[in-house]
């Protein structure tokens, strides 16, 4: 059966603003300058974020070579979803301000949110060695480097967030999933455990959670925290489907089967639960039932390796050699390491 388990990356959409007015007392104009600056300010805190960009384009329109304010009006664009707007306020700052790091963040932020990875990248290491270096930015670098598959330079990264903001609930899950994926099975689940006890409504972590303790071999913590995430949201189709393979695993074939169908009742085209019914219908000798399922998971998604793998096992035992060998085949070619165990006979 397929072990499945979830990764998702939470993003975090939150700025940290702290940016002072830099005009000193003065003219009339300087005045006006400081007054509508210091009023935005006041308004992105209470997350007014239209009004402030409103007190924001009259800072600009007064003083276009205000650098802050540029920086400061690329943050509140991005919250009101104006991205490319918040692109060239970012440009426009680096324009009068090459240095500032904040910009250069802002800036790797949007190429994040494109999935242009190497960009934000790029502009996250220059951002943090220009001085910018608020947790959140450590954070989004690690998310990346979950992407790109460098799980060490990951766990580097959250670390480094959960250094400076003690509670990052968001870094301890990522860095969990880091250490999950170098086989730290004990590590993840201290982290998994840590990001619940920050954020103790954190459903993903707890599914997460359960996806460690599974893997070690504690089936009924699994179950347990499975049943926490479904707890704190019914509709988790995920926590359905990985609890009915919890209790496949313990045994409980009925329970299995009816977890995997409330996955489905949710998302009725779920790969992952398809096949699991699917491996349940093969274990009660349902072989076509199971064939039926296993070929709608191959359309739904034709790079689900296990599915080939268990179409291959039911050919086999209808004595279709030829059509259980190519199955096994594209299974290796997916890279799913059990195919060769198969295909060794009958090479």
């Amino acid at each position: 059966m397929k072990k499945v388990f979830i990764s998702i990356i939470i993003i975090l959409n939150t700025w940290v603003i702290f940016s002072q007015a830099n005009k000193s007392s003065g003219t009339n104009q300087e005045q006006k300058v400081k007054q509508y600056y210091n009023k935005a300010l006041q308004r992105i805190k209470t997350s007014k974020y239209s009004e402030a960009l409103n007190n924001l384009n009259i800072v600009i329109e007064l003083d276009p070579n205000f650098t802050n304010a540029y920086l400061e009006r690329g943050k509140v664009k991005l919250q009101l979803n104006q991205n490319d707007g918040a692109l060239v306020d970012f440009m426009k700052c680096l324009m009068l301000d090459e240095k500032s790091g904040e910009a250069i963040y802002g800036k790797g932020y949007i190429s994040f949110l494109k999935n242009e990875y190497d960009q934000a990248l790029q502009d996250f290491t220059q951002a943090i060695a220009n001085g910018y270096t608020e947790p959140i930015i450590y954070y989004y670098r690690g998310v990346i480097r979950m992407v790109k598959q460098d799980y060490t330079g990951a766990n580097l990264d959250f670390t480094f967030a959960i250094d400076k903001r003690y509670n990052f609930a968001y870094a301890f899950h990522d860095r969990a999933g880091a250490k999950f994926k170098m086989k730290d099975l004990k590590g993840a689940q201290d982290d998994y455990e840590k990001a619940i006890e920050y954020l103790p409504k954190f459903a993903l972590a707890y599914n997460n959670l359960g996806n460690v303790k599974r893997e070690q071999g504690d089936f009924p913590g699994a179950i347990e925290a499975y049943s926490k995430a479904i707890g704190l949201n019914p509709d988790y189709y995920l926590a359905y489907n990985n609890r009915g393979y919890a209790l496949y695993l313990s045994g409980d074939r009925k329970g299995a089967i009816e977890d995997f169908n409330k996955a489905l009742t949710l998302h009725p085209d779920y790969p992952s639960a398809i096949n699991n019914v699917a491996v349940s219908q093969a274990g009660d000798n349902n072989y076509k039932s199971a064939l039926e399922n296993l070929n709608k998971v191959i359309e739904l998604n034709s790079e689900f390796g296990a599915a080939y793998i268990n179409r291959g096992y039911i050919k086999e035992s209808q004595g279709d050699l030829d059509g259980a060998v190519n199955d096994w085949k594209t299974a290796e070619k997916l890279g799913v390491k059990e195919a060769e165990d198969y295909l060794k006979d009958y090479k």
